[in-house]
């Protein structure tokens, strides 16, 4: 047992109780000990790979969306804030495609990354570049609200600390993490505030035994987006659905997972900060949220799709100009990036637009978007958070 273990197995003890969002703030994003602040974890040397890393191309078909919207707002300038940009690797992408095409010089690009060993390592790659800014939170971006152009990221939400609920003996329970000896569980309690309001947001109802998780942090993570975009778009890739498609019989005890050495688990409670924790995102919601704040949903797609409809260009440029040595290369991005069974079926793109009225993008054309739209709120959820036994 580590050292940051034990800590966090005493504190627990001592306070009885606390949340899995609490739990996993603490093995994420603890400031010495966190899984994240303690070293760059992508990549084949670490745990698990993401859209990135399949190479140059997942930035050059962003950056085709990128100047679209640009295109489509008519503005001289254009800026750019990446949520969760880790080392910088997607920035040097989209900004290298942008160069390709002559118009880098125009844009300002915020990279906002909390691990400050990743932000030293985005800086590091991107310091040829004058015109980017770097942040541990959008928190500290107060001097910049109010631009135009386009905030972005690749697996920023699922990352968020969530709550674990259940639904049993026709109420809503919360799964509390306590301990059991020398170990950690969960536990059902009564819920915290907001969780039973978010599942009636998202239209969701869970049957008799069902597990589940709510990311409470999404809220404020929107609303800061909402606050420093002025004008333009939001575009989000994740891996999750559309409310109810995340909670039913085929998904009993959620859609929770561990990742650790390429390998995927579902004991977040072992190697604690040694293991990434993550779970799908709940894009009805996170539309939702957004609606309120003026971020009304315009594209929701497969990744696979978005990238046929809106990236074709670039595509077709990188296959018929790929050499017969790199060919294989590009063949296999393009496979990874798009296949139902890879990275383009797995992943959703959930594009939003602020004060951006009339405008339609070409990823409109493999549109989902009815998917967000939440069914009739049902009462069974929101009654039960009522009196509840401790």
């Amino acid at each position: 047992m580590t050292p940051f273990e034990s800590l966090v197995k005493a504190e627990v003890r001592r306070r009885g109780r606390i949340s899995f969002a609490e739990y996993m703030s603490w093995a994420l994003y603890h400031p010495r000990h966190g899984y994240y602040m303690t070293r760059v974890r992508t990549g084949r040397a670490g745990d698990f790979v993401t859209n990135v890393q399949t190479g140059p191309l997942f930035g050059k078909l962003l950056a085709a969306s990128f100047m679209e919207m640009w295109d489509a707002l008519g503005s001289e300038k254009f800026t750019l804030v990446e949520l969760g940009g880790s080392d910088g690797a997607l920035a040097e992408s989209v900004l290298r495609a942008l160069e390709e095409k002559g118009r880098e010089r125009w844009v300002s690009l915020h990279v906002v990354e909390a691990s400050p060993v990743a932000l030293l390592a985005a800086r590091r790659r991107l310091s040829r570049y004058g015109h980017v800014h770097f942040y541990a939170s959008v928190e500290e971006m107060e001097h910049t609200a109010g631009i135009e152009g386009c905030v972005y990221s690749n697996e920023f939400f699922d990352a968020l600390p969530f709550h674990r609920v259940l639904w049993k003996e026709g109420r809503l329970w919360e799964l509390w993490v306590e301990t059991e000896g020398e170990t950690l569980c969960e536990r059902p309690g009564p819920p915290s505030p907001g969780l039973a309001e978010a599942l009636v947001f998202s239209g969701v109802t869970l049957e008799e035994g069902q597990q589940g998780e709510v990311f409470l942090s999404m809220e404020e993570a929107v609303e800061n987006i909402a606050r420093v975009l002025s004008r333009g778009f939001v575009l989000t890739v994740d891996y999750g659905g559309a409310g109810e498609e995340l909670f039913g019989d085929h998904r009993p005890r959620g859609t929770r997972r561990t990742f650790a050495r390429h390998a995927v688990g579902d004991d977040p409670f072992s190697e604690i900060a040694e293991r990434d924790i993550t779970a799908h995102v709940d894009f009805a919601r996170l539309a939702r949220l957004g609606e309120e704040r003026e971020l009304n949903p315009l594209v929701y797609a497969r990744q696979g799709s978005y990238f046929l409809s809106a990236g074709e260009s670039v595509l077709r440029a990188a296959i018929e100009g790929a050499t017969e040595a790199d060919r294989p290369r590009i063949s296999r991005q393009v496979q990874q990036l798009l296949h139902p069974h890879a990275f383009g079926g797995a992943f959703q793109i959930l594009v939003q637009g602020k004060n951006v009225n009339g405008i339609t993008l070409s990823g409109s054309k493999t549109n989902r978007i009815q998917r967000l739209v939440t069914p009739a709120i049902q009462s069974k959820i929101f009654s039960s958070n009522l009196p509840l036994k401790s």
